[in-house]
């Protein structure tokens, strides 16, 4: 269709209201309430402001027209709200010259025709007849009543039992106007009675479900204008559970009921209904409001209502699996250890869903390895080493195992995987044995029910993995360990290195870190810093350990706190560049760090979409899944070995660059983590670092965070822990920059632990007892000589803190090519200015008793030869993602290294 084109027709803004005929109009069925995408396929003959203005049945006119003028046919689309039913839309032309082919009407918000566009495909993958496929068909029940026995699961059945014995008719008590009556134990006992009549038959229970849920509906509040998509979602959840499972017992009145409550408390959460608001990937559109909440609702409502779920699969299908295809390629969560595991139980919902539906597997078997991510990060404490925002330090205390067991629950049995499984019940014990934190057990029972494999032979965790793993991208991290231990074991000699270079950066709950690195030996020494949820006051509240809230007091999400320190790169064991020009945005402080590369995530408080400090060379991603997400650094080298489970060395390098503004044309950083094999001297990590700023006189500063005050003693810094049970020390000597030129100081003064360029960002734990590692101590080191490019080598070592030995003696190895270093019986040697050797090099290695074992990194791939002058070389193949040769050598003296197979003489 072809709008007539009207060389010398205008209409003024000010002719133009709802009543004002229109040139052309559609009439379309439009299945719910809700915000839709009108797609315009459409050409400009004037290129001088061609447009149209469009209505939406009796609405005023607005106007639209592409974001540029272009004589070739394309599409462009506007955000639209539409009621229910048959709508009309109106064109009507505001200046003459734009010519209209195509118009699409889509709930998805990130479909994108192409050529002449399409109409909508219903998902493939549909419901089946009958009742009940929601979380478990007739199939499966016998294989669900004939678990409940199992240790495991028996006391968990006792309680949702009891929980199926609430007397309540479900009625909930009247509230002021703008409050909420949710009552989440309600709708458990609710859920343990359906759950009762599937696995039973009880019909008694099945029409208590029914009667409850039914008054329930009918009763329950939510805030106005607060769109409580978490309260929603469970009492969305919970009206699907009972209408698949008691279906036969429901009227059809009832059915109509349930399906009209669902559009009214769906359409009000942050998802919206049609779910077309929120991204697939992070925020809270990422959680269960879609892939549990109204997904659930959708299967169980499909006869009476599919359009329900046309539009919920259709958004799931569109944007959730490619999104997760990407990410899961990482082996990890970019959400870190806490919102991690948030996001991944609901893409296993989700999964689950659609295999009890008989629909196999619709998520990527990658999936299955994100929980390792969590695994490799376990501290012999019991707690995680950080990564994003962290929560369970608001409430957990010492020595308590951290706990988040549907995560575990979830992928354990779909996948069998029994270190899942092991892992599962260590938290499971934990929670038993101390009630941890906000977990309810009444809540989460019924999950354990549906999907546990009582079955499932436990594999003591994690003893047959390797010390080391490495998460390739979109993460780009590798975690290192010189023991595994289980459960909580504070004086474990085990040591743990995160060493990150970064990938894709997705914002959110991901902070601004590309080359952190921390480093945990009986405590944590070289440490995160900053509290995700503090509080500007504490508020006591009779009875409890944690601040109350008078509205005012919160240093949360998005907060100065979070923005200006604790998601910032000054707050992590990285480089800060200093240009005092530098933007960052709206209300942000200047820490010299990384920068947000896309717009600020529209639940932030700052800089609201905002383009913040983009590169010429950015490409935003148009994917609607990659909205917030673009590629900050990259790893180039990756290797640890020789033995793969037990690992001598752990390597890792990559460039950051792109993670800084233009203030840099070069950022590299290299790791790596020695297992030194020695009880008193457990580990050591090298961290080698080129800079290269856009100008000389930025400053550049390498951070070493920790929990207690640094001693600083001319190129050595030491950090004990001896709190709590810990008994760990940290020695690092900084070799680059040398002498004179080094400058190595606190980074701020008492009091002021979080403070950048000046001005403190400060924030109080919300909770007396607690595992924040909040309390900011910095080491900043920096070369006095301004110059453009400086690197920097820095050793760290671990040994106990009392009645531990002294420090291992550290040599610094220099050549013409090569800087590096000898700690014990170890060598590593980088290339001097952080490229690639293809040509010859040398260096002296001292003189030594014992035979030592040398890591050459920075080399290009092919055969290699090494040996002393002289001598009889060994040829060595270096592969392209690793870059190293690793060698024994058995005499100090002087070593050549040349590309090729040569003979080396005098």
């Amino acid at each position: 269709m072809q709008a007539p084109v009207k060389p010398d027709a205008t209409r003024p803004d000010k002719e133009v209201n709802k009543d004002v005929a229109a040139d052309l109009s559609y009439d379309v069925q439009i299945p719910f309430a809700g915000t839709y995408q009108i797609w315009f396929r459409v050409r400009q003959h004037h290129l001088d402001g061609d447009n149209f203005h469009l209505g939406i049945g009796n609405s005023e006119y607005t106007t639209i027209a592409p974001p540029a003028p272009s004589p070739e046919w394309r599409w462009f689309s506007e955000s639209k709200r539409f009621e229910a039913g048959r709508q009309t839309i109106k064109l009507l032309y505001r200046r003459t010259g734009m010519a209209l082919d195509r118009m699409l009407v889509t709930a998805l918000p990130s479909w994108q025709p192409t050529g002449l566009g399409s109409t909508f495909t219903p998902p493939t993958i549909r419901p089946p007849a009958g009742h009940p496929r929601l979380f478990a068909r007739d199939a499966d029940l016998e294989g669900i009543r004939s678990q409940l026995s199992a240790p495991q699961l028996s006391k968990i059945w006792a309680r949702l039992s009891n929980a199926a014995n609430n007397t309540s008719n479900g009625v909930l008590k009247i509230v002021a106007a703008n409050a909420t009556n949710y009552d989440q134990l309600l709708l458990t006992s609710i859920k343990a009675k359906a759950l009762t009549y599937l696995l039973y038959g009880n019909t008694a229970k099945g029409q208590e479900a029914v009667e409850m849920m039914s008054n329930y509906l009918r009763t329950v509040q939510f805030v106005t204008g607060d769109p409580a998509s978490r309260p929603r979602g469970d009492t969305i959840l919970a009206s699907a559970m009972v209408y698949d499972w008691c279906y036969p017992l429901l009227t059809a009145g009832q059915r109509s009921d349930f399906i009209e409550r669902f559009k009214g408390m769906a359409s009000a959460m942050e998802i919206s209904f049609p779910p077309n608001r929120q991204g697939a990937l992070v925020g809270h559109g990422a959680e269960v409001q879609l892939m549990r909440d109204q997904l659930g609702a959708a299967v169980a409502f499909y006869d009476e209502a599919p359009a329900i779920y046309d539009v919920v699969a259709a958004r799931f299908f569109a944007d959730f699996i490619s999104a997760r295809s990407y990410s899961y390629a990482a082996q990890s969560h970019h959400q870190g250890v806490s919102y991690g595991p948030v996001r991944y139980m609901a893409d296993l919902y989700a999964s689950w869903i659609f295999r009890r539906m008989g629909a196999g597997d619709v998520l990527p078997a990658t999936q299955q390895m994100t929980p390792y991510h969590w695994l490799y990060m376990r501290r012999p404490d019991g707690q995680l080493m950080r990564d994003g925002d962290t929560y369970q330090s608001y409430y957990m205390q010492y020595g308590q195992y951290w706990i988040e067991p549907i995560a575990y629950l979830l992928p354990a049995s779909y996948y069998a995987d029994p270190l899942l499984q092991h892992e599962l019940d260590l938290q499971m014990s934990a929670f038993e044995k101390a009630k941890i934190g906000n977990l309810d057990a009444d809540v989460d029972d019924i999950w354990h029910v549906l999907f546990a494999d009582a079955e499932l032979a436990q594999q003591a965790a994690p003893a047959p993995l390797p010390l080391s793993k490495y998460f390739p991208h979109p993460s780009g991290m590798m975690v290192a360990r010189t023991a595994w231990s289980d459960g909580v074991q504070s004086q474990s000699g085990a040591a743990i290195a995160t060493m990150k270079i970064g990938g894709m950066q997705y914002r959110n709950h991901q902070h601004l870190d590309a080359g952190n690195f921390q480093l945990y030996y009986k405590g944590s020494l070289a440490s995160a810093s900053g509290i995700y949820e503090g509080v500007s006051k504490y508020i006591p509240v009779e009875g409890k350990s944690c601040s109350g809230s008078d509205g005012s007091n919160s240093m949360g999400y998005g907060k100065k706190h979070d923005m200006n320190y604790y998601k910032r790169t000054i707050a992590h064991n990285a480089m800060l560049v200093f240009d005092p020009n530098e933007n960052f945005g709206r209300d942000l402080s200047n820490d010299g760090g990384q920068r947000w590369v896309t717009p600020a995530n529209r639940e932030e408080t700052f800089s609201q979409g905002e383009l913040l400090n983009l590169r010429p060379d950015d490409v935003l991603p148009s994917n609607q899944w990659k909205e917030y997400s673009s590629v900050v650094a990259e790893v180039s080298r990756h290797q640890f070995g020789p033995d793969a489970t037990a690992p001598d060395f752990s390597y890792l390098k990559g460039d950051l660059s792109k993670a800084y503004s233009e203030k840099v044309s070069e950022v590299k950083r290299s790791f790596v983590f020695l297992n030194l094999k020695n009880t008193l001297h457990p580990a050591a990590l090298i961290v080698f670092d080129k800079v290269v700023s856009s100008n000389p006189s930025f400053a550049k500063t390498w951070l070493l965070h920790s929990q207690t005050e640094p001693l600083i003693e001319g190129d050595t810094v030491t950090i004990k822990r001896v709190d709590n049970g810990y008994n760990g020390k940290l020695v690092n000597r900084t070799l680059l920059p040398a002498g004179d030129n080094v400058n190595i100081k606190p980074g701020h003064e008492a009091g002021q632990e979080y403070l950048v360029n000046g001005k403190d960002y400060p924030t109080l734990a919300a909770c007396e007892r607690n595992t924040e590692e909040s309390r900011g101590w910095r080491v900043e080191v920096s070369p006095k000589a301004k110059a453009a490019s400086d690197t920097f080598l820095n050793v760290m070592q671990v040994m106990d803190a009392n009645g531990g030995p002294a420090a291992l003696p550290v040599t610094m190895i220099a050549s013409e090519q090569m800087s590096g270093v000898q700690i014990q019986d170890r060598v590593v040697l980088f290339a001097k200015d952080g490229e690639d050797l293809s040509g010859p090099a040398s260096f002296v290695l001292p003189v030594s008793t014992q035979a030592m074992q040398v890591l050459v990194t920075d080399l290009s791939p092919g055969v290699w030869s090494v040996g002393l002058a002289g001598g009889t070389p060994v040829q060595h193949e270096v592969k392209a993602d690793e870059g190293t040769i690793y060698f024994v050598a058995t005499a100090g003296g002087s070593y050549l290294l040349q590309r090729g197979t040569v003979t080396f003489v005098h």
